[in-house]
């Protein structure tokens, strides 16, 4: 079980302190105690920022050549996000892009700059 409390107002907080109040003993004495972490709130991108970013990688996949050859929006996608994000150890010895997913609103429009930029310079492509 996963629940998100985001504490923007009083409301938020006495959410939480109810959730708590009615749950944490039950699950504690199931064996299944609840664990709570505090953090700074985050948003993540907006769904027309994740559009904005899919029409991008769809541009220069219909108008980029790399070498003869076309690449597809998923690959320009695994390309960009290891290239501009990082890349993580996979068992074997293989490496995978950390995933977009990972990035908050200001992080992920800074990557999308990064996407258009390096198109510009490296691809020869003016993407809307």
């Amino acid at each position: 079980m996963q629940k998100t409390f985001v504490l923007r107002n009083e409301v938020n907080a006495r959410q939480l302190y109810a959730f708590l109040k009615v749950n944490w003993l039950s699950c504690a004495q199931a064996g299944k105690p609840l664990a709570v972490t505090v953090a700074e709130h985050k948003a993540q991108r907006s769904d027309a920022a994740n559009r904005k970013y899919w029409a991008l990688l769809a541009e220069i996949a219909e108008g980029a050549w790399v070498g003869g050859r076309r690449y597809s929006k998923e690959q320009w996608h695994l390309w960009f996000a290891g290239e501009f994000i990082g890349w993580e150890d996979l068992p074997g010895g293989r490496r995978a892009p950390i995933s977009t997913s990972t990035l908050d609103v200001a992080s992920f429009s800074a990557y999308l700059d990064r996407v258009m930029q390096y198109a510009a310079e490296h691809l020869a492509l003016e993407l809307a």
